[in-house]
């Protein structure tokens, strides 16, 4: 009954609230009653309670220091004789006050708890590999685990969803089938816009797709952020597609198979027979299982060789030396490489083509270069992209700190002699002082059918 009584009494006298409370978190801080606390700027009702109490006159002091013994044999000498202080606080707040030991106790196993739930839940590989690397705080996994801290039940519910995408992926990264964003999304949560890519499951999603793509290949960087180019070929290595019409790929020269085809399509030997350039959309890119340089197909002799300029200027340009030819295998990326272009590189260098691909040297440059050769390997020849063609091209475009910056991941150590002379130079040098060399390059290529 003491017990009840003083809790009632505590509760009735505001002058004790602040106390309390600084109390509690010493004691959880301790794990004892022990130590002592500050009350700074006393209100008038703090100073009569704590005077009443402690038998002592508060009345002129703006600050005061109680020790939690004093205050318990303070409370011993009233009628509430027998109340220890953690039971008169564990009554007053209404609940069991926790060490900060205990409380770390409970966090961690209430943590651990969670995440069986969710595993056993989701029995796929993809899913309880994701699950241990979230578990093990592994790497980009820091957000999530803040999210957890905010709200675990919305964290929850946002997990599930993603889990349930993992399992269900249109693609692995090597057979791939291809679905829309929008439907695959439907599909898995009844929203089209469930995986938005600016909302936190959309980051989610991208975040669990990031590790399988780590697993398969552990050269894969993880990152906190991705680029827009960067999040769509994330999403279509597993077969998610964001946008099949505006994601386009700038080719001449190339031919497109269907399945189980030995003639190419109609659209693309009409287009490599009149020498069109076309910005073919990834919608129709998935339509075809596998190119081939044209010049292959009609010349079996020649090596299945491809152009690659990065800039649309140089393209264009290079195409104007052979109208009178017969149409080379160029493809223009346009700066970042999008999917598509992406796409029809994969299909190429998986039916034996060799890629030469040419730059502009600047930070956003060499990091194209060794995207590629990261992607395709001994497949991949940089064109007219050494130290010697660096220097030659040289021109007065002065390279801030911030993109020079950037040059600190560049690994690759055939880009390293480039690297290196572009942090000394401090400028930039652009494809089109090089534009004879790559004409003269294709020029052989059409003459004798191999570099």
């Amino acid at each position: 009954m003491n017990l009840q009584q003083a809790v009632a009494y505590f509760k009735q006298e505001k002058g004790f609230h602040r106390l309390l409370d600084l109390f509690t978190k010493k004691y959880q801080s301790l794990g004892r009653i022990g130590g002592s606390v500050r009350l700074d700027s006393l209100t008038r009702a703090e100073r009569e309670a704590l005077s009443s109490l402690l038998r002592r006159d508060f009345g002129k002091q703006d600050s005061v220091t109680v020790t939690l013994e004093d205050f318990e044999q303070a409370l011993q000498k009233t009628r509430f004789s027998g109340v220890g202080l953690k039971e008169l606080l564990e009554g007053y707040f209404g609940q069991d006050i926790l060490t900060r030991e205990d409380m770390e106790t409970r966090y961690q196993s209430q943590k651990k708890q969670f995440w069986q739930e969710l595993y056993d839940q989701h029995s796929h590989e993809n899913c309880r590999l994701w699950l241990r690397h979230i578990e093990n705080k592994g790497k980009g996994t820091r957000g999530i685990h803040r999210v957890y801290d905010r709200d675990a039940m919305l964290l929850k519910r946002q997990l599930a969803a993603v889990l349930t995408a993992l399992a269900q992926l249109p693609g692995d990264g090597k057979e791939v089938r291809y679905e829309r964003l929008p439907f695959f999304a439907s599909r898995i949560t009844g929203d089209p816009h469930g995986f938005d890519l600016d909302t936190d499951q959309g980051r989610l999603l991208l975040s669990g797709l990031q590790f399988l793509r780590w697993q398969q290949n552990k050269d894969y960087p993880i990152q906190p952020s991705l680029s827009s180019e960067d999040k769509t070929e994330l999403l279509g290595h597993f077969g998610i597609v964001r946008d099949d019409l505006l994601n386009f790929a700038t080719c001449t020269g190339i031919l497109g198979f269907r399945e189980h085809e030995t003639e190419p399509a109609l659209l693309w030997r009409c287009a490599m027979e009149e020498g069109v350039v076309l910005n073919a959309p990834l919608r129709e890119i998935i339509k075809m299982e596998r190119f081939m340089p044209g010049i292959s197909y009609y010349h079996p002799d020649k090596e299945e060789v491809v152009f690659v300029s990065e800039n649309s200027g140089v393209y264009s340009q290079l195409l104007d030396h052979f109208t009178t030819r017969e149409t080379p295998p160029i493809l223009c990326t346009h700066g970042q490489i999008k999917l598509a272009t992406l796409i029809l590189l994969d299909k190429l260098v998986q039916n034996g083509a060799m890629i030469y691909y040419s730059g502009d040297f600047d930070p956003e440059g060499l990091f194209m270069a060794q995207r590629l050769l990261i992607r395709y390997g001994s497949r991949v020849k940089l064109w007219h992209y050494s130290l010697r063609d660096y220097t030659g091209a040289i021109s007065e475009v002065e390279l801030d700190d911030a993109r020079l910056k950037k040059l600190q991941g560049i690994s690759n150590l055939e880009l390293a002699p480039v690297k290196n002379e572009m942090l000394q130079q401090r400028r930039a040098a652009y494809q089109e002082h090089l534009i004879k060399g790559l004409v003269a390059d294709i020029e052989t290529y059409l003459t004798s059918g191999c570099l």
